[in-house]
């Protein structure tokens, strides 16, 4: 198993648990934080046994956003890092063909907010909240950011919240559907386990094929959509997981 200064992987059966690991600084991303996890996180990906991966943190924290206490050379350029570190990290999140499960026990803030609404299911604890505190120091957001509250928000909240530097409590991101449940911060790790193992005994191939049809449908036409479902329906029905289940279904109604 390989082990990260920074971040703690475990895999227990099908379900990886990954979580960033520098609670003295809020989980913020420094050099360090930014490159295991997005190696654990390709780990993740690309490990046959898993099939579903929590996105989690230690401490009281998801993850402050950047590190501003973090030294930069003066050849320093944050497109440069944003481009090959961030991005790749949220794409993994977002192109995985695994479920991820965000978990949050308290704010989610910067690029931070930009991971969590990335995931393809989010679990907060009751004190938790997204924070957006780029324009306090003259800064828009990054890391996808914009996009991700636009297609929750619509354009006039997501532009109040980016421009005012606001938060969203817990049950705001719930209501909006930026998050799937609110519970008490000691029952987070049963809870996402809990949807872990249901996500865990679906086909692997429908639920890739399902998230891929919902990141593609933002940009898409009804009808370019409506192909794309044509043909990975026609993947899934085709698969061994599929076929053993419709017969089944059959069988159970032909005892009936």
């Amino acid at each position: 198993m390989t082990t990260y200064a920074v971040v703690d992987y475990q895999v227990k059966g099908p379900v990886a648990w990954v979580r960033m690991n520098r609670p003295d600084a809020l989980n913020a991303f420094n050099a360090d934080l930014r490159q295991d996890l997005l190696a654990a996180m390709q780990q993740a990906d690309t490990d046959p046994q898993v099939r579903v991966i929590v996105l989690g943190s230690t401490g009281r924290a998801f993850c402050a956003g950047a590190d501003l206490m973090e030294e930069k050379p003066a050849s320093h350029d944050v497109t440069d890092e944003l481009m090959q570190e961030y991005f790749p990290l949220i794409n993994t999140v977002r192109t995985s063909d695994k479920p991820v499960i965000g978990v949050t026990p308290g704010v989610a803030a910067g690029v931070g907010a930009a991971l969590l609404m990335a995931c393809d299911q989010v679990v907060m604890a009751e004190e938790a909240r997204i924070y957006l505190a780029f324009s306090r120091i003259g800064l828009v957001p990054d890391g996808g950011a914009t996009w991700l509250l636009y297609q929750n928000l619509g354009y006039q909240r997501a532009f109040e919240l980016i421009v005012e530097g606001g938060s969203l409590g817990a049950d705001a991101c719930q209501r909006l559907g930026i998050s799937n449940q609110v519970v008490a911060a000691d029952q987070l790790d049963t809870v996402a386990g809990e949807i872990a193992s249901r996500l865990a005994e679906r086909s692997p191939l429908a639920t890739a094929e399902a998230k891929k049809l919902l990141w593609a449908a933002a940009s898409v036409s009804f009808e370019d959509n409506f192909v794309a479902e044509a043909r990975a329906q026609k993947r899934c029905i085709n698969s061994d997981f599929s076929k053993e289940a419709i017969a089944r279904f059959r069988d159970k109604a032909a005892r009936k």
